[in-house]
């Protein structure tokens, strides 16, 4: 079964120009700001330098959240510290308990920041710790005004508004391994919607999750996926386009033909490989 639906994934394969079949679920960009979306593993200078660019360069003033993470103190302080080595001396980080996170000073380290940075780690952390506070609130408003919105790993998977969570129904396991098609395996949760009708996967090549994209996208008719690998990001531009950069590959999963069941269900997809300095118009 999976090795049919690759072999359809690859004959299906055409270029961005062609008109699906199936119409996908428009993704508009509501906001004057930037996501840089990053796959994971080795943060690579060229990413973190265009997480600075378009925080304002010289002027970035940027906020490490590292809820996601089991060592959080230690990775805000590691991970502000390569911001600063890299020309933001302007980087701090967050650290406090998810009881005081809408305290007066945990909000007042938002003042002014242009650029925000989600660390890896668990995203079901990180949506519980953020999801209905002010804080987050005042995220979503330095993206809207024109700020950044960065992370890596669990970082990057937060973006969607339909969440990959890492779970399985049918694998308990703390790694579990997504060999098979299968209905609602994948279990996902709520995101903080950056992306509305695009759902990210991340560490994608590297650990081979391609199998665990399509499960959810089958679940979720309509939507796009994009799997990001290890060492790359895509800048996500107020036009309404992406561009791919880092040393590795980001894949786009579009919906192509309608299923003979005519029931919007999807019967393949449009597979797009990008490499660093490809586009792609949402």
């Amino acid at each position: 079964m999976l090795f049919a639906i690759i072999l359809l994934l690859h004959f299906t394969s055409c270029t961005q120009n062609e008109k699906s079949d199936l119409e996908y679920l428009p993704e508009k960009i509501d906001s004057k700001g930037t996501l840089v979306i990053e796959g994971g593993g080795d943060r690579i200078e060229v990413i973190l330098k265009t997480i600075i660019k378009y925080g304002g360069g010289d002027s970035a003033k940027l906020l490490v959240v590292p809820f996601a993470s089991g060592v959080a103190e230690e990775t805000g302080i590691k991970q502000s510290a390569e911001f600063r080595d890299l020309g933001c001396t302007n980087s701090d980080y967050i650290f406090c308990s998810k009881d005081s996170v809408d305290s007066p000073e945990s909000l007042a380290k938002l003042d002014g920041v242009t650029a925000i940075f989600f660390s890896g780690g668990d995203q079901v952390i990180l949506s519980d710790y953020l999801e209905g506070t002010k804080f987050l609130e005042k995220i979503r408003e330095i993206y809207k005004k024109g700020g950044v919105i960065s992370g890596t790993s669990a970082g990057a998977a937060i973006m969607s508004r339909i969440m990959l969570t890492g779970t399985s129904a049918s694998d308990t396991s703390d790694m579990p391994e997504f060999n098979y098609i299968k209905e609602k395996d994948v279990i996902t949760a709520q995101g903080f919607a950056f992306l509305n009708n695009i759902i990210i996967d991340q560490h994608f090549i590297t650990r081979k999750r391609q199998v665990r994209l399509i499960n959810v996208l089958l679940d979720n008719p309509g939507y796009r996926g994009i799997g990001i690998d290890e060492e790359a990001a895509i800048v996500v531009k107020p036009d309404n386009t992406m561009e791919v950069i880092g040393t590795n590959r980001v894949m786009v999963f579009e919906p192509y033909k309608p299923s003979a069941k005519g029931s919007g269900d999807v019967s393949s997809f449009k597979l797009t490989i990008l490499s660093s300095g490809d586009k792609y118009n949402f």
